[in-house]
């Protein structure tokens, strides 16, 4: 998929230059696709490049057609908020965020069919680029928002909506836990962990790493109420739920399953629960050479 990408931005480049009225949006969309692959990838500062690309392209687009390439900017800025979360540059993401919010909401309250899903699209990500900052309670709020948006958009595309609907719930959970309210966040932990079960169950890998922060969540709040070895267990699952990806391509999985781990090793410790070290076996050389000397104990 990224070599695909890296074609397709390479053959708009050569078109943009000669005809760039013509095959700016298309250079513009390549880039957008470009960044996205490399964040899979985990290749987080590459992928800030690309994603700076698109907007600098469709800001200049949309300042001549507005109608016709506002949505496509808001995409961007929504692609370039994650960028620069996951490099560290949190104001700056924020800022990204909030545009993109601005401008969906805008579309959305014109279009409410078409445009409703990319709102809660740009809301989840503000909701986790406050929570960066420590602004909890706007974080909450505007997690709250995504989850009835997309609670509303599952009720009519179950298909479509629902593992957005679970991610959106288990992020709940998490502004839930940062303001200690435990027995809310344990509620949404269930839900999140139901909708991304469910889901995995119709075989599909693209839904394990949901399934597995849900559970990642719920292992969390388990631990936070003193159930060691039910915090275990879940983080457990949520370790072989990721294991296959993590193996795969553990450039893009390191950070969350060093999470997991951790989260399995202190609870079975506090638990009195045997560690299964034949499952850690399977991860942790590759944990470890991804992160050298910063894996967990």
């Amino acid at each position: 998929a990224l070599e695909a990408s890296e074609e397709a931005v390479r053959i708009y480049r050569q078109l943009a230059a000669q005809h760039p009225e013509a095959f700016l949006p298309d250079l513009a969309m390549s880039f957008n696709n470009l960044g996205n692959r490399l964040s899979e990838l985990g290749r987080w500062d590459e992928a800030l490049a690309a994603s700076e690309e698109a907007v600098r392209i469709r800001r200049q687009l949309a300042a001549r057609h507005l109608d016709a390439f506002l949505p496509a900017l808001a995409s961007s800025l929504n692609n370039l908020g994650k960028s620069l979360s996951e490099m560290g540059r949190r104001e700056e993401a924020l800022k990204a965020s909030e545009e993109a919010v601005s401008i969906r909401r805008q579309l959305a309250a014109q279009r409410p069919e078409a445009f409703l899903p990319d709102l809660a699209s740009a809301l989840h990500n503000l909701g986790v680029g406050l929570s960066e900052l420590g602004r909890r309670n706007e974080a909450l709020a505007a997690t709250e928002e995504t989850v009835r948006i997309r609670r509303q958009l599952a009720a009519q595309r179950p298909d479509a909506f629902l593992p957005d609907l679970a991610m959106s719930v288990n992020n709940l959970g998490g502004r839930l836990i940062e303001l200690g309210r435990w027995d809310e966040a344990l509620a949404a932990s269930k839900e999140a962990v139901e909708i991304s079960r469910r889901l995995s169950a119709q075989g599909l890998e693209a839904f394990l790493p949901d399934l597995a922060r849900a559970l990642g969540t719920r292992g969390a709040v388990l631990w936070a109420q003193g159930e060691a070895a039910g915090a275990a267990a879940a983080f457990k699952e949520g370790m072989v739920c990721l294991k296959p990806l993590f193996l795969r391509e553990p450039a893009a999985f390191v950070p969350f399953m060093t999470n997991l781990v951790a989260g399995y090793v202190q609870t079975c410790q506090a638990g009195g629960v045997e560690v299964d070290s034949r499952l850690l076996s399977d991860i942790m050389p590759m944990l470890l050479g991804g992160k050298g000397e910063g894996g967990p104990d």
